[in-house]
């Protein structure tokens, strides 16, 4: 780590059907803020909600912002916190949580695109050394 990952990384569905990814940072220090963009084909997934996962949320104030350009297929998640006291996490866990419905009978990936980044309180990058996307494939 530092690494951004889908959990878990691949999900059997049907047309039609549902599922649960968590996007987890994993083997993080002195985590304050998340950005995460993904990019995914909106012919074969509905986003059908995305929430704030729990690891900013811990007994801490947190600001948790998500826009799905369902046109386009892209979405944009920014967490942070907002704690003076204790202004970042360590650790892996969930940053958001998202379910998809596969749309077709075919495969699909939700793909990081390349620009997702990690805070620490000082403004400083954390260089995310590893990201694994998410794969919902056809039963």
């Amino acid at each position: 780590g530092p690494s951004l990952m889908f959990y878990p990384r691949r999900h059997f569905a049907q047309a039609g059907e549902t599922v649960t990814f968590q996007i987890m940072a994993e083997e993080v220090t002195n985590l304050m803020m998340s950005e995460i963009q993904l990019e995914y084909d909106p012919s074969k997934l509905e986003i059908v909600s995305i929430s704030q996962g729990s690891f900013f949320q811990n007994g801490q104030n947190s600001l948790f912002l998500s826009d799905n350009d369902e046109t386009n297929g892209f979405i944009q998640v920014n967490t942070t916190l907002l704690d003076s006291e204790n202004p970042s996490v360590n650790g892996t866990g969930t940053l958001v949580f998202m379910q998809i419905k596969l749309l077709q009978s075919s495969n699909a990936y939700i793909n990081f695109n390349g620009s997702d980044t990690f805070v620490n309180p000082e403004n400083i990058s954390i260089p995310i050394t590893q990201k694994i996307d998410g794969f919902v494939q056809m039963e």
